[in-house]
């Protein structure tokens, strides 16, 4: 952990919003109550409800398996779309643009995949990564250390911030992963501070048919192990590999409108993929790799998706200025000024 020191000044009871005082391998609340330090990450993460500790299950087993996602490959895919999305032209940019924003929140860090694309070092302000589930623990192994990086466990719905600590709130594919997307973005804005800048990216509503698909395969695994589910998901990962294997075309020249599926040529793959069922395949991406991200979609209890009006009446309620709404067939990326 880093300076321990400045991550207090941050910090707050999540329950009461008072300060915290550092005693020993706890942080203790004014009322006694204390919350533990272990390994060097506070511990704010109590019992969860049902659904939040699947979730929390889920991506600390899938984070763990760091051969599943932690490649070259894997690396180029995500930071293409990364930068795509949040409108860098670069990791150096990204990188640079955050540390003269910092306090940085990473909120939903799982093991720092996401902010390992950008951050090779760290020189700015304190930057803290935060993550419901064990995956935090792999984040700290696996990110640059140094006196102004911390990692905290925390729930995105119960924040243990001060309110407006931070200037960058950093939050890529998280808030849907919580018991109401719109309240986890209110808990990630309260924390903003004037004038600072809210980054997140949340799932998109999908055609008909493949929205019943996914709540039909996700309601299939509620009850299974972390495990069992990945075992399950792979007769899935390999329709997607052998539908792409067939590299055929349809053109549907008037699309189909009850099926919510738009004109055009469609890669067969794809055209299941984005309308029926997610069946995710790159050819450039291991097998293993492929599933990860079959089983990242279907087995978190919690995965809301949203539709773009949604998305833009939150922000304006929570007096969030939008500068930049990605839209793009998976998710709504958003950057906006608090």
């Amino acid at each position: 952990m880093g300076d321990i020191g400045r991550l207090l000044e941050l910090l707050a009871d999540p329950v009461t919003g008072e300060s915290l005082r550092h005693v020993g391998n706890e942080l203790r609340a004014p009322d006694g109550r204390a919350f533990p330090i272990r390994d060097g990450i506070p511990r704010f993460v109590g019992t969860l409800e049902a659904g939040q500790q699947q979730t929390s299950d889920t991506f600390g087993f899938k984070w763990a398996k760091e051969e599943t996602y932690d490649s070259p490959e894997m690396h180029a895919f995500a930071l293409g779309w990364l930068l795509e999305r949040y409108g860098f032209t670069s990791a150096n940019e990204a990188r640079d643009y955050f540390v003269a924003r910092a306090p940085f929140l990473d909120l939903g860090c799982g093991s720092g995949l996401t902010a390992s694309l950008w951050m090779d070092s760290w020189e700015g302000d304190a930057w803290v990564g935060a993550d419901i589930s064990t995956a935090v623990d792999v984040a700290k192994r696996r990110l640059p250390s140094g006196p102004q990086t911390h990692f905290v466990q925390a729930d995105a719905m119960a924040l243990p911030f001060k309110p407006a600590s931070f200037r960058t709130v950093f939050s890529e594919g998280v808030l849907h992963h919580t018991p109401s997307t719109r309240a986890a973005l209110a808990a990630a804005a309260a924390v903003v501070a004037p004038g600072g800048e809210i980054m997140f990216y949340v799932y998109r509503r999908k055609s008909p048919v493949r929205e019943f698909s996914d709540d039909y395969v996700r309601d299939r695994l509620a009850g299974l192990s972390p495990e069992e589910a990945w075992a399950a998901l792979r007769p899935l990962t390999k329709l997607g590999e052998a539908l792409a294997g067939l590299r055929a075309t349809v053109e549907l020249e008037e699309g189909v409108p009850l099926l919510g599926i738009p004109p055009g040529p469609f890669d067969v793959q794809r055209l299941i993929y984005w309308h029926f069922a997610k069946v995710f395949w790159n050819e450039a991406l291991s097998f293993e790799t492929n599933n990860h991200i079959n089983f990242d979609w279907y087995t978190p209890r919690y995965a809301h998706r949203q539709s773009e009006a949604e998305v833009r009446e939150w922000c304006s309620e929570l007096g969030l200025s939008i500068e930049r709404f990605h839209v793009d067939d998976a998710g709504y990326t958003v950057r906006a000024r608090s």
